[in-house]
């Protein structure tokens, strides 16, 4: 089955090429709806011809959200997720167009993830053109905010995800070839001081200066990187007063907090809590809100089940594939946080994501395709155990 998944996906490898190349000189940052949305039309039409019904999801502001779903002769129910938004800016495509450079193809959202929702729609057809029907449901959720956390389409993720035997996301396998099976779980605050101005040079005593308090705040926050394994906190933004000659009343950081497993994610959190309610300069009152956040997507037993079987179907086509954790998230942190057996990484190699130099192997996307049709197929025919932490 594996020989025939593949020559059907190596007859239309010039065609996959075509459509990424359509898909990335469009301009589809999350906050473009149209652009999004012309995205999305064109994987509405193809989804169609491959025999899906498609619910469109629409949204005010954000691109329209797709679920696709197939229905079969088996029982198996899989989930494939999938996004439609890049990070780049309108006129993006104009200054970095699509092009090749041997077996690199680089491109706005070729990557991240053009590549990764053609590659779930050839992973199908392929099945499809070899008769393959033995599972109950596959569902192909593309959403149109990934790279903003999902807020529109978060609950509709963990809705599908429910009792599913296995998710599987379709962003680009790391540049070494791993597929992701744990990702950091994070959570963004926002660090605000009130402090009380005051002239610097006539009276500065009578001021309660905010940046001096953001300072101690940063430095205490700073250390708590490490403080158990997999833990990061990062200050990457800092903001606060208005002139030199005024004892600056207002400051303000951006707080970036990561940690590989839900027990280290809280425990860095509770240290975030305490440390803000001992300012260190008097009378400075500082809060802490947290803007967003995605759990951790830890390699539970199902998860590993699925490692191993993704391993099984790579030898078979003569690859080795090896499994990562990533500080990174994606939908994948959605449905891993709930426990369902979730898998990453399973669209072609690719890299250098958001920046002007995003790339995917050409060599790559039919043994990938293949890989992730093979993988379906796999899961459909032993689906195990749902939702196991």
């Amino acid at each position: 089955m594996i020989k025939l998944l593949r020559e059907c996906l190596e007859a239309k490898h010039d065609q996959f090429v075509n459509e990424l190349t359509h898909l990335s000189m469009i301009d589809c940052g999350t906050d473009n709806k149209a652009g999004v949305d012309t995205v999305g039309e064109y994987m509405q039409a193809k989804l169609t011809t491959l025999g899906a019904t498609v619910e469109k999801l629409p949204h005010d502001t954000l691109g329209d959200t797709l679920i696709a779903r197939w229905h079969g002769t088996g029982r198996a129910r899989l989930l494939l997720i999938g996004h439609l938004d890049t990070v780049y800016p309108d006129g993006w495509v104009e200054t970095h167009p699509f092009e090749i450079e041997g077996d690199v193809a680089r491109g706005p959202g070729t990557a991240d993830m053009k590549a990764g929702l053609l590659a779930g729609c050839y992973a199908i057809e392929a099945l499809r053109d070899t008769g393959f029907s033995n599972y109950a449901e596959i569902a192909f959720i593309l959403n149109s905010d990934e790279e903003i956390g999902s807020p529109s389409s978060e609950g509709l993720i963990e809705r599908e995800a429910q009792g599913r035997d296995a998710v599987l996301v379709l962003e680009c396998a790391r540049e070494n070839g791993a597929i992701v099976s744990s990702r950091k779980g994070l959570a963004h605050y926002h660090l605000a001081v009130q402090g009380r101005a005051a002239h610097a040079g006539v009276e500065p005593e009578r001021g309660r200066h905010a940046i001096l308090e953001l300072a101690h705040q940063i430095i205490a926050l700073q250390a708590l990187n490490g403080c158990r394994p997999g833990v990061t906190v990062n200050v990457g933004v800092i903001n606060g007063g208005t002139k030199s000659n005024v004892i600056p009343a207002e400051a303000w950081a951006e707080v970036d907090v990561r940690a590989a497993d839900r027990g280290g994610l809280d425990e860095v959190v509770a240290a975030l809590h305490r440390s803000v309610q001992q300012p260190t300069v008097p009378e400075t009152i500082v809060t802490l809100t947290c803007s967003s956040s995605r759990g951790p997507m830890e390699k539970s037993p199902g998860t590993a089940r699925l490692v191993s079987m993704c391993r099984a179907v790579a030898t078979s086509l003569g690859l080795t594939v090896n499994d990562a954790a990533t500080g990174g998230v994606s939908d994948a942190n959605v449905t891993g946080a709930i426990g369902v057996p979730t898998l990453d990484g399973l669209g072609p190699v690719g890299g250098l994501d958001h920046s002007p130099r995003e790339y995917v192997l050409l060599s790559s996307i039919v043994p990938r395709t293949t890989l992730l049709a093979g993988l379906i197929q796999a899961v459909a025919e032993n689906p195990g155990n749902r939702s196991e932490k």
